[in-house]
């Protein structure tokens, strides 16, 4: 929650017409999951409070993770929150995980096995997005993190040679 602590007065402060903030969270990240978040987040019990994640139950461990999420929603609620108080903004929350993690499947833990054999649980990633203007979207079946970088360039409308429309995901 400190990457929230003045983010609203930051933004009102510049002086700029573009603004790009990049607030970077490791809520999800193991292997202590049950330390990422405050004790009022733990809404699962019991939590696996080991680093040494095989000697948890399958249901510590998923239940530690979840509060991990129940967290992360409550952090991106709360910056949604503030843009939406800068009416005279036009606002847009990406939020984009670098990787999923292994719970336990297959004896597997946390991440990074090579692309070529990881598993689906450690290559999907959630990718969100709010707009305040309601802004839509196109109806891509499967978004990556290549998509972020063009996306932003689109919605700030920065010309580049780089640009790709075919990786930009608003419409």
């Amino acid at each position: 929650e400190v990457l929230l602590a003045g983010l609203k007065e930051q933004i009102l402060s510049s002086k700029k017409n573009k603004i790009l903030v990049v607030l970077h969270t490791s809520t999800s990240h193991g292997p202590t999951y049950s330390k990422k978040y405050p004790e009022k987040f733990q809404v699962f019990q019991p939590v696996c409070n080991s680093v040494e994640l095989g000697n948890c139950t399958k249901e510590e461990l998923i239940n530690a993770y979840d509060n991990t999420i129940v967290y992360t929603d409550y952090i991106l609620n709360e910056i949604i929150t503030e843009l939406e108080q800068l009416k005279d903004y036009r606002s847009s929350m990406l939020y984009v995980s670098d990787h999923g993690e292994s719970l336990g499947e297959k004896n597997l833990y946390m991440h990074g096995l090579p692309m070529s054999i990881a598993p689906k649980e450690q290559i999907e990633i959630p990718f969100i997005i709010w707009t305040s203007d309601g802004r839509k979207l196109k109806p891509i079946k499967s978004v990556t993190q290549n998509h972020v970088f063009h996306s932003v360039l689109n919605f700030l409308k920065i010309s580049s040679p780089i640009y790709n429309e075919n990786f930009n995901i608003y419409q």
